[in-house]
């Protein structure tokens, strides 16, 4: 387990560098630049009432959004219904 910067790791030696939390993210950054990049071109994009040129990019990231907002709602509603369940 990390332990941060110049921690001793009770061997006697000290740890020290980048946390692998900071390394994740920047390899998150980088990837996400690069998707970002290829991915600029616009795409029509018509729901409902609506149609939007917008970048393929603002559209894979939307969806992705209310993707997790859906599944953040179901989640939930599961949790208290087995809780409601549970307590019968």
């Amino acid at each position: 387990m990390y332990e941060g910067p110049d921690r001793d790791d009770g061997v006697g030696r000290a740890r020290s560098g980048l946390s692998p939390a900071l390394v994740a993210a920047g390899v998150i950054a980088i990837v996400l630049i690069i998707f970002i990049l290829q991915n600029s071109n616009k795409a029509s994009v018509e729901f409902l009432f609506f149609e939007r040129d917008t970048p393929v990019w603002v559209t894979i990231g939307i969806g992705i959004l209310l993707g997790v907002i859906l599944d953040r709602l179901v989640t939930v509603w599961w949790r208290r219904s087995r809780r409601r369940r549970d307590e019968r």
